[in-house]
């Protein structure tokens, strides 16, 4: 798809160097079997039930005790079929791996084809799954599409590999026009259910005898999963928003948390598709913000469209719009499909997306969002060895980097796992990126697992306007290493790593990690046990943390929890003390993350750092 493009000309724009591996990263052995390794979206399209069009044919498989009572499933080579199913795929190939279920929105039964679980490797398989004969003569010759829900995640690419086919015969199966979907589209950001809308009037002329078949051709790859099959009335004007993007600096990465001093104008784009019979002309979008109250800060229309889109085709319009966000908070964006033609009111529900996931912080740059969805632990073929993984993040006006988060996958024990942080910046004269700076090593503990762990930069990094930073979470590699969750997609370029050689690698079609930048001064606030006149514990802490204070003389002193940011939230002033004193502080409101305790009298000044479990 050209919006693709569009991301990846902005991405590096300075050219920077690096490998390009695919997305099998592991945890075992055998790379197939990922923590997670499918990620999903939220589909919000749906099949459209309304009265004022025809559906001359439509099946949702829940009545169904036999698949081949009405319609054919048959194995042509592989011993892989066609059957109902309650539940989707056995997921019985890898213990910590899921295929997730179709969302179908009939969920009682529908079709599932399961070569993960059914097939093995070498195999080559053939299977179809065919239809009865629909009559569509009430069509009187007018334009028909095939419309079904469906979830179906890439395993690879190539002819003895997964590929996808729609059949269309209108002369009882004799000959077939076949149509290839869903090819190249990868595991990571799987629509589910996807929507497929397939124009089928250009292969039937007989319309009182259609039928459609699916076929599946694949290798021990996941499988497919089919509902809810209509033939019905194409309409000439159907547009659809595919997806829509967020050029937070230069047009490239969709950040999803951006510090105030980073921000600049939105500019925003949507991948539009014309999935209606005619011709769409000056294809664009209206456009409007919301600040956290939502409250309408700007909105607009394209002026720069897509000239014509013909059925089946799409592509991204681009905006740059007057809007600065200014409010620390989250902001919501419209998006509105618009053409010259006018589209029936009920053809206009699938016109409409939302962007939620733009948080303008204090000092926080992050591009994952969402809930995690894949975890990364190392690169395919990397043998176990030392690997790290983080985001390209692009400097729009100058400051310091002070500290680094990541947070660590919840799908594994996480405990006594050695990590670091690592920053670097992209040098335009060699292509490649330099080291910056790097955290002192951490071991992690249990309480860690599923949570942000913040290390901090023994000095804060000064940053420029125009840098291009990757901040990257690692490890040294091992049978068992820590990970890092992933979620959100984003685009290629924008996700790379080191391998075990050290060499600069990038994920295809990826995630984000959930690996962040914290631009702001910790100076001071890290901790400091020279003296150490006083203890904190335990620690990581649940509800509340003892404090254990020993003075030699007597002295007014004060307890302070600050946050990462460096704001006191709790304050115990405890007047004049001397000899040993413990106290007890509540954390029960706090929320999981980084604290540090403060203690403070007329000549000393230490700093303890807890975690609040």
């Amino acid at each position: 798809m050209k919006k693709i493009y569009v991301l990846l000309g902005a991405v590096l724009a300075s050219g920077a160097s690096f490998s390009q591996l695919n997305t099998q990263y592991h945890f075992s052995a055998d790379s197939k079997h990922t923590p997670y390794s499918i990620t999903t979206i939220e589909n919000r399209d749906a099949i459209y039930q309304g009265g004022d069009r025809t559906t001359y044919y439509t099946e949702d498989f829940d009545a169904m005790s036999d698949l081949n009572t009405t319609w054919i499933a048959a194995v042509q080579t592989g011993g892989v079929g066609f059957a109902l199913t309650s539940t989707g795929h056995a997921n019985d190939a890898g213990s910590s791996f899921f295929i997730p279920a179709l969302l179908s929105s009939t969920p009682t039964q529908w079709v599932v084809l399961d070569s993960d679980s059914d097939g093995s490797s070498g195999t080559d398989e053939n299977a179809t799954l065919t239809s009865p004969v629909i009559n569509a003569s009430g069509a009187g010759g007018g334009p028909l599409k095939l419309e079904f829900e469906q979830f179906f995640a890439e395993w690879e690419q190539g002819a003895n590999f997964d590929t996808l086919y729609v059949g269309v015969s209108d002369d009882g199966g004799a000959t077939w026009s076949e149509i290839v979907i869903e090819d190249g589209v990868g595991r990571e950001g799987r629509p589910n259910p996807q929507l497929v809308s397939i124009n089928i009037t250009p292969y039937v002329t007989n319309q009182a005898n259609i039928q459609v078949r699916f076929r599946w051709k694949g290798n021990w790859a996941y499988g497919w999963q089919i509902d809810n099959v209509s033939v019905l009335d194409l309409p000439d004007n159907d547009l659809i928003v595919q997806d829509v993007f967020r050029g937070d600096l230069i047009n490239s990465i969709m950040y999803s948390r951006i510090p105030d001093e980073q921000t600049v104008p939105f500019v925003l784009g949507a991948d539009i598709k014309n999935i209606g019979f005619a011709d769409q002309t000056n294809v664009g979008f209206e456009w409007e913000i919301f600040d956290g109250s939502m409250t309408s800060i700007g909105s607009g229309t394209t002026s720069a469209n897509i000239a014509s889109l013909s059925n089946g085709q799409n592509d991204t319009v681009w905006v740059t719009t007057t809007v600065t966000p200014t409010a620390i908070g989250n902001y919501t964006i419209n998006f509105k499909a618009i053409a010259d033609q006018t589209e029936l009111p009920a053809d206009t529900t699938n016109n409409w997306e939302i962007d939620q996931e733009f948080h303008l912080t204090d000092y926080e740059y992050g591009a994952d969002y969402g809930t995690p969805t894949s975890a990364f632990y190392n690169w395919a073929n990397n043998n176990n060895g030392a690997a790290s993984v983080g985001n390209v993040f692009l400097v729009q006006a100058g400051g310091v980097v002070g500290a680094m988060r990541a947070e660590l996958d919840n799908n594994a024990i996480v405990a006594d796992k050695i990590i670091y942080y690592v920053l670097y910046i992209y040098n335009s004269g060699t292509g490649e990126y330099d080291y910056l700076a790097q955290t002192s090593d951490y071991t992690t503990t249990s309480a860690d697992e599923g949570n942000f762990v913040d290390l901090f930069f023994t000095n804060p990094v000064t940053v420029n306007a125009g840098d291009q930073l990757l901040g990257v979470a690692a490890h040294y590699g091992g049978t068992e290493t820590a990970g890092w969750e992933m979620s959100g997609r984003v685009a290629q370029g924008a996700v790379l790593g080191t391998d075990e050689t050290q060499q600069f690698v990038n994920l295809i079609d990826p995630s984000a990690p959930a690996v962040r930048l914290l631009m702001q001064d910790y100076t001071g606030l890290e901790e400091d046990m020279t003296e150490d006149k006083f203890s904190v514990y335990p620690n990581p802490a649940n509800d509340f943390i003892n404090v254990s204070i020993s003075l030699t003389e007597s002295e007014n002193t004060t307890i302070n929890v600050l946050d990462i940011s460096g704001k006191v939230i709790a304050t115990r002033n405890l007047g004049n003390i001397q000899g040993d004193k413990n106290i007890t502080i509540s954390m029960r409101d706090f929320a999981t993350g980084v604290y540090f305790v403060e203690m403070i009298n007329e000549n000393h000044r230490e700093v303890k750092k807890i975690v609040k479990k």
